[in-house]
């Protein structure tokens, strides 16, 4: 039963990041929709919303690498097959001995 419940716990972390993620873009684009309209209305000339849209958006990006690559995405596949492999050479070597 420990088991299931540390699989439970880190389902609901990995699950609890994925949807601050979600509100994080939601408020990202809410956000620059709001800046782009005020900047459109006051000062059309020059589009100064791009500047904090550019720093934020960098923000976001990183906040998906973190939750959807870094976290058992690719990085994590990536170490459990060196994992796999690094016990078979081991196995190989002993059995050579």
């Amino acid at each position: 039963m420990a088991d299931e419940d540390v699989k439970l716990k880190k389902a609901q972390e990995i699950a609890k990041d994925k949807v601050g993620f979600i509100k994080h873009l939601i408020i990202y684009i809410t956000v620059m929709i709001v800046l782009a309209v005020i900047n459109n209305l006051t000062y059309p000339g020059y589009q100064w919303w791009l500047w904090p849209a550019l720093w934020w958006g960098v923000g976001v990006f990183i906040n998906f690498l973190v939750v959807y690559v870094f976290r058992g995405g690719f990085l994590k596949r990536l170490e459990d097959d060196l994992i796999k492999k690094e016990m078979e050479k081991l196995k190989d070597e002993k059995l050579n001995q």
